[in-house]
C-alpha cells in the first residue's frame, strides 16, 4: 500500500497535456445491461500512474473531481454485472474491482478552482462488444498485453450492427477477461492448404501405384481401369489446385497491403481464378505477378488430367506363361523292344504301330527253331516319312496345337529321347581329290569324283546300299517267310551284319550367281564346277527337340544331338561274299558283332533304326545326269527331297552335308503325326504308350505357353514428367502462400462475401460516385482510381479524413483500435514492412 501511495503522490511530468480519467459507475435504478463511462473535464493536468505489479492493474484517478464536472458515456467493455457478489464491487467513486482488495483513494493534488467542461470532437473510434470479446488490456507499466490479438482480420470480422461513440483520447476500459489458452494441436485453418497440397501427392502416389499393379496384365474391364485412374489423377489436380487457390488467397491480401493497384486491376485479381479473361489485364502482371502465376497455375491444372490420362495404354503383347502342358509325348523305341506283334498292344480300341514288319521260320511259335526275322520297314512308317520328303519338314497331326497349348494359345516345349541320327562329314572336294575313308569303310568300289562334273556327267551321285540287309534271307520262303527248308537254319538268317552308310558325291557351283555352260563344249566348263564327296553313317543319338506349336504350324528344332554307338558296329567289306546258306552275301567285320534275331529286344530295336534309316536311304540313293544342264536326267528320287535345288537345274544345295540328317530327323519326327505308333509315348510317362488320348493331369508336363493379347502398359516416366513439374510448381505455391499468412500477421484470409464487405465498409470508399449503370457497371474513371489495403485515417465531425500519425500500439493506448479497411491512395496507410505481430503460422490466436 505504500507503493500504491507512492504512485498517487509523484507529480506529474507533462504539464499542458489534457487527458481524461476512467471513472466507472453502478447505477442500480438503470435497467440497461450496459454500463456508463464518466468522461471528466480537466484543466490540463494530467494525472499520475504507478503500476502495482507485473499482474495487479492500476487505478487513474483525476486530480480532482467535481459531481458537476462528471457526464456519463456508454463505452465498449463496460457492461452492468448480473452476480450480486459482483455488484457489491461496483462503487460510485471506485468503479470496478473484480475479484481484488478495494484500494484506497489516491491523494489528490491542492484544490483549483473546478474548469470549464471540455468540448470533445465525436468521432467513431470503436464499437460495442459483448463481454469476452477481444480488446487490449491497459498496463500501468505501460504497455498492452493482449487478450487476443488485434489485427485487420479481427477488425474485418468482428463488425458490429450497432455503433457506439466515445471520445478519441478516452483509454480503453480495464478487463481481466483472459481467453481461455488452446492447445498446440487445435484445428487452424492454414493447415487446409498443406493438407490439401499432401492429399493431392498423395493421390498421385496412388495413381502410380494403381497403373504399375495394372502393367503387363490382361487388359480386362478397360473403361472400368481408366475411370478408377481418371479419378485419381482428378483428385491429384484438385489437391494441388485447392493448394494453390489457398496460397492465391493469401497474396491477393498480402497484394492489397503493400501495393495501390486501380479499381480495374483489383476487379481482375478477385476474379482471376474464376474468369480467364482477369488474366488479360496488364497492370496485374507488373504490379502482382506471384499471385498471377498462381492463377496461371490453377488455370493449367486440367491438363493434369488429360496428360495422365495417357499413360496407360492398351497394347497388344505377347503373354508368355511358364506352365505344363498334358498333351505332349516323346519317343520311346523301347516299346519297340518289347512289343509281340502276334498279340498287339490295343489303345482306345486302335491297334499299336510298330514300324517294322516281321517274317518267322515257322508257325509253331513253341519250335525251338522258331524266331521271327526283320523284313521291311511297315506301311505308316512308309507313310510319315513319304510326308515328310513331300512337305520337306516334319509331319504334324492338325489338331496338335489344340491338344497340347489349348485354344487360342501357342506354346513351346522341350523333350528328350533316343533315336537314330546319321552322323556325316566331308571326304573330298576339288577335281581329282582322292575320297577318304569313312571311319573304317572305304568308299564303294569305282566311287571318286571322276563321275561328278566337270570330268563326268552327274551333278548328283549317290550309292547307300552297300551291306544292306536283304528283304528276302532265303532263296525259298514260303507264306510269312517260312523257308522252304528244313532246320536247322543258317545261323546268319535274318542278322543285321552292317548298317549300310551313305555316300553321296555332287558338283556344286563355283559362281552359283552367274549362268553356268550349258554342256562341256562350251568355254568355262571345267572352271565351273567343283566335285564334293560326303559321308553318313548311321547312329544311336541322344536328341534334345524344340517343339514351337505356333498358329497351328508345328516347328521343330534339333538343339543339341549327341551321338552314342553305330547302329551296328561293323565295317562293310566289299566283294566279299558270305555264302552261309543266305540270300545275303554281306560280309562285315567283326562278325561278333552281328545283331542276331536270337537276341530279341537288340535286335527289335536295331530292326527299328535300320527301318528308318531305309527309308532315308531308298529317297536319296540315285544319281541326277546334268551332261547338258538344261536337260537333266534324274533317275533318283532325291529330286523330291530337299537336297536337291529345282531352281539351280537340280543341282545339290552347298549345305547337303547338314541336309541329309535334317531330312532324317524329320522323318523321325513325323512319328508324333501319328500317335498310334508304339514308340510315341507320354513325356510324363515315357513306359506309358499314350496312343490316341488327350492327356490328363498325370501327362502335364513343362511347357511355356504364349498367346497375343490386349494387355495395360504402363508409361510411368511419362506419368511423373506430369506430376512432378505439377508437385513442383504447387510446392512452389504453397511456399509462397506461407510467406504470404506470415506476411499476413500469421493468420489465414478470404474472399468470402463477409471479409470483402468488412473491409470495404467506411468513410473512406463512401466519397467515390460508385453509381453507374443500370446494369451495374462501375465508371471507368472510377475504375481508374488506385485503392489499397491498409489502416484507414479517421474522419472528422465535417466528414473529413483525417491522417493519423500515432502508431498502431500508441494509438490502441490514446484511442483504442487500429481502423483496417480498403481506401484511395492517400487515405490509407500500408504497411510496406510487415509488423510481426504475437502468433505465428501454426499457433493462430
Amino acid at each position: 500500500m505504500a507503493e500504491f501511495g507512492e504512485w498517487n503522490s509523484r507529480p506529474s511530468t507533462r504539464s499542458g497535456y489534457s487527458q481524461r480519467s476512467v471513472s466507472r459507475k453502478l447505477t442500480s435504478s438503470s435497467p440497461s445491461a450496459s454500463a456508463t463511462h464518466r468522461r471528466i473535464a480537466s484543466d490540463g493536468v494530467p494525472p499520475s500512474y504507478r503500476s502495482l505489479g507485473d499482474d495487479t492493474f492500476g487505478i487513474t484517478h483525476p486530480s480532482s473531481v467535481s459531481p458537476e464536472s462528471e457526464q456519463w458515456l456508454p463505452i465498449m467493455g463496460a457492461v452492468r454485472p448480473t452476480d450480486s457478489s459482483i455488484s457489491a464491487n461496483w462503487s460510485e467513486d471506485d468503479g470496478l474491482v473484480s475479484g481484488m482488495q478495494k484500494l484506497p483513494a489516491p491523494s489528490y493534488q491542492s484544490s483549483r478552482p473546478k474548469p470549464a467542461p471540455m468540448q470533445f470532437e465525436d468521432s467513431p473510434m470503436d464499437y460495442y462488444s459483448p463481454p469476452g470479446s477481444s480488446r487490449s488490456i491497459f498496463s500501468p507499466r505501460g504497455r498492452f498485453q493482449r487478450a487476443c490479438r488485434t489485427d485487420s482480420r479481427t477488425n474485418l470480422l468482428n463488425t458490429p450492427s450497432t455503433t457506439a461513440w466515445r471520445s478519441p483520447l478516452t483509454p480503453p476500459p480495464y478487463s481481466t477477461l483472459m481467453p481461455p489458452a488452446r492447445s498446440w494441436w487445435h484445428w487452424r485453418p492454414a493447415w487446409l492448404m498443406y493438407l490439401s497440397f499432401i492429399f493431392g501427392v498423395a493421390c498421385a502416389v496412388g495413381h502410380h501405384i494403381f497403373y504399375k499393379s495394372l502393367d503387363g496384365k490382361p487388359a480386362e474391364a478397360q473403361i472400368t481401369m481408366l475411370r478408377y485412374g481418371t479419378v485419381l489423377s482428378y483428385a491429384a489436380k484438385a489437391g494441388l489446385g485447392a493448394a494453390v487457390i489457398f496460397a492465391f488467397r493469401q497474396r491477393i491480401w498480402t497484394t492489397v497491403k503493400t501495393k495501390f493497384l486501380s479499381v480495374d486491376a483489383l476487379d481482375s485479381l478477385f476474379a482471376a481464378t474464376e474468369d480467364v479473361s482477369a488474366l488479360l489485364n496488364i497492370e496485374l502482371y507488373r504490379r502482382a505477378k506471384i499471385a498471377m502465376l498462381l492463377a496461371a497455375f490453377i488455370w493449367l491444372t486440367p491438363i493434369v488430367i488429360i496428360l495422365t490420362g495417357n499413360t496407360l495404354t492398351v497394347e497388344p503383347a505377347l503373354r508368355v506363361d511358364n506352365t505344363t502342358c498334358q498333351g505332349i509325348r516323346t519317343l520311346n523305341f523301347t516299346q519297340e523292344e518289347i512289343e509281340e506283334w502276334r498279340t498287339a498292344t490295343r489303345i482306345n480300341g486302335l491297334f499299336g504301330l510298330s514300324v517294322t514288319l516281321w517274317n518267322n521260320t515257322t508257325p509253331d511259335t513253341s519250335s525251338p527253331d522258331f524266331f521271327d526275322y526283320y523284313t521291311d520297314s511297315s506301311n505308316p512308317l512308309i507313310r510319315v516319312a513319304t510326308q515328310a520328303v513331300f512337305i520337306k519338314q516334319a509331319v504334324s497331326k492338325v489338331s496338335s496345337n489344340i491338344d497340347i497349348c489349348g485354344s487360342g494359345w501357342n506354346c513351346t516345349y522341350t523333350i528328350n529321347f533316343t533315336a537314330p541320327a546319321y552322323k556325316c562329314s566331308e571326304l573330298a572336294s576339288g577335281v581329282g581329290s582322292e575320297i577318304s575313308q569313312l571311319g573304317d569303310q572305304k568308299p564303294p568300289d569305282g566311287f571318286s569324283t571322276k563321275l561328278l562334273l566337270p570330268e563326268g556327267n552327274y551333278s548328283y551321285y549317290a550309292y547307300t546300299g552297300g551291306g544292306d540287309y536283304s528283304s528276302q534271307q532265303m532263296k525259298e520262303v514260303g507264306k510269312g517267310g517260312v523257308p522252304t527248308t528244313n532246320p536247322p537254319f543258317p545261323a546268319t538268317l535274318g542278322a543285321f551284319r552292317t548298317e549300310p552308310a551313305i555316300w553321296i558325291g555332287y558338283s556344286a557351283r563355283s559362281n552359283p550367281d552367274e549362268a553356268p555352260p550349258l554342256n562341256s563344249s562350251m568355254p568355262g566348263w571345267n572352271d565351273a564346277f567343283i566335285p564334293k564327296v560326303i559321308g553318313c553313317e548311321h547312329y544311336e543319338a541322344d536328341y534334345t527337340v524344340l517343339f514351337n506349336l505356333t498358329g497351328g504350324q508345328q516347328i521343330t528344332n534339333v538343339t543339341e544331338l549327341k551321338f552314342l554307338r553305330r547302329v551296328v558296329d561293323t565295317t562293310w567289306i566289299q566283294g566279299e561274299d558270305a555264302n552261309d546258306g543266305t540270300n545275303d552275301n554281306t560280309t562285315a567285320y567283326p562278325k561278333s558283332n552281328y545283331v542276331y534275331p536270337r537276341d530279341l529286344h537288340k535286335y527289335r530295336r536295331v530292326a527299328a533304326f535300320h527301318s528308318i534309316g531305309s527309308q532315308l536311304r531308298s529317297f536319296i540313293n540315285g544319281t541326277m545326269d546334268s551332261h547338258q544342264l538344261d536337260t537333266p536326267i534324274g533317275e533318283t528320287k532325291a529330286d523330291q527331297t530337299i537336297l536337291l535345288d529345282p531352281g539351280h537345274e537340280y543341282f545339290a544345295y552347298p549345305n547337303i552335308m547338314d541336309l541329309v540328317p535334317a531330312l532324317h530327323e524329320d522323318m523321325i519326327l513325323s512319328l508324333f503325326s501319328n500317335q498310334q505308333f508304339l514308340s510315341v509315348v507320354w513325356a510324363a510317362k515315357p513306359d506309358t504308350i499314350s496312343g490316341t488320348d488327350t492327356g490328363d493331369e498325370s501327362t502335364k508336363y513343362p511347357c511355356m505357353k504364349s498367346r497375343l493379347e490386349n494387355v495395360y502398359e504402363y508409361h510411368e516416366r511419362d506419368l511423373w514428367i506430369v506430376y512432378s513439374l505439377a508437385i513442383l510448381l504447387a510446392a512452389a505455391g504453397v511456399v509462397s502462400g506461407t510467406l504470404a499468412i506470415l506476411e499476413n500477421e500469421g493468420v489465414l484470409r478470404s474472399t468470402r462475401f463477409s471479409s470483402i464487405v468488412a473491409a470495404t465498409r467506411g468513410p473512406a470508399l463512401e466519397k467515390l460516385g460508385w453509381v453507374g449503370e443500370d446494369r451495374g457497371n462501375v465508371p471507368r474513371d472510377v475504375k481508374n482510381l488506385k485503392v489499397g489495403y491498409g489502416i484507414v485515417h479517421g474522419v472528422s465531425g465535417l466528414g473529413v479524413l483525417q491522417e493519423d500519425t500515432r502508431g498502431p500500439e500508441r494509438a490502441a493506448w490514446e484511442g483504442g483500435d487500429i481502423r483496417y479497411g480498403f481506401g484511395l491512395e492517400g487515405d490509407v496507410q500500408q504497411l510496406r514492412s510487415p509488423v510481426r505481430r504475437e502468433g505465428s503460422l501454426f499457433r493462430q490466436r
